[in-house]
């Protein structure tokens, strides 16, 4: 199985989350497309008193270079309400984790650059291993207040429990998808976006014509304005005008497959059509129930927004 998990002073962009209001319906579509979706499990916080619900629960489809997750609310609680806010501005992608294995290192960098970061959380969620046994997978999260980083639910995370998350039973799928290579942000400001999750992750973006890319051990970041989108990623913004939100807003994916013809077959018989924005690369855009799009490109390939 490829390395998971970041060593010492490495960052990786470990998962990305739709916020859907019908898990229920995104998920049969993400099947539909081909994606092994992990079971319906509810996130807990481990608090003094006890495991108590954080409000959210989710499936996802691991991949071999970390995962996409659909994240729904299930309860009365801050994050749900975050989320609410969230899906009345759109539903689509709204979260980035980046994970890294010191979370008590990254707490004090956080502080120090002004993030204001909240304690350190705890959250399980119970899993069943190859044996058939519940057991329970841990994280330590950090989060941020949502005006620090208002593009999303940004975040960085440690995986305790890498042999229930990543089972190799659940990294293949239908459709050749095996790695989440990058995110695309559509802001008002690019330069400053980009510097401040530059400070956010402890990594110096760079411009590159009219984006900005922040580069990670493992995966990347990409930040452009929404007068520069159509040139940045061609068929992106090809929604009219009136149907956009406002920025900020996670546009799309970078997705690696290891056979894009298979992507391709299975992507169309589950209702998607592909534009081809350049060579090699496939673009797909996901219907309102998910919302948000992916592009697709041979696992040792580059996407264009990222190159």
């Amino acid at each position: 199985m490829t390395r998971q998990l970041p060593q010492k002073g490495e960052i990786f962009l470990d998962h990305v989350a739709h916020f859907v209001p019908d898990l229920a319906r995104a998920s049969t579509f993400f099947e539909r497309i081909g994606f092994r979706l992990t079971p319906f499990t509810e996130q807990r916080n481990r608090t003094p008193e006890g495991l108590v619900s954080a409000g959210m629960a989710n499936r996802c489809a691991m991949l071999r270079e970390g995962y996409l997750e659909l994240l729904t609310a299930v309860g009365d609680t801050e994050l749900a309400g975050q989320f609410h806010a969230a899906t009345d501005r759109y539903v689509g992608l709204h979260l980035i984790a980046f994970s890294l294995a010191d979370p008590q290192a990254a707490h004090a960098t956080l502080v120090t650059e002004g993030f204001k970061p909240r304690a350190p959380v705890t959250l399980t969620r119970p899993v069943e291993d190859p044996q058939g046994e519940t057991r329970e997978a841990r994280f330590t999260v950090l989060r941020v207040p949502p005006e620090a980083m208002p593009e999303g639910r940004v975040q960085v995370l440690q995986h305790h429990t890498e042999e229930l998350v990543w089972q190799e039973r659940r990294l293949t799928h239908d459709n050749g998808v095996v790695s989440l290579k990058g995110v695309l942000l559509v802001v008002a400001d690019p330069e400053e976006t980009a510097r401040r999750f530059g400070r956010f992750v402890g990594r110096a973006p760079r411009r590159r014509d009219a984006r900005w890319l922040l580069d990670l051990d493992r995966g990347a970041c990409v930040f452009v304005a929404p007068e520069d989108l159509d040139s940045v990623a061609p068929g992106v913004g090809v929604a009219p005008s009136a149907a956009r939100p406002s920025p900020p807003v996670i546009v799309a994916t970078a997705l690696g497959s290891s056979d894009t013809e298979l992507t391709r077959d299975r992507f169309q018989a589950g209702g998607l059509e592909a534009t081809m924005p350049a060579p090699g690369e496939a673009l797909y855009r996901f219907p309102p129930e998910l919302g948000g799009s992916a592009s697709v490109v041979p696992l040792e390939a580059s996407v264009s927004w990222l190159s």
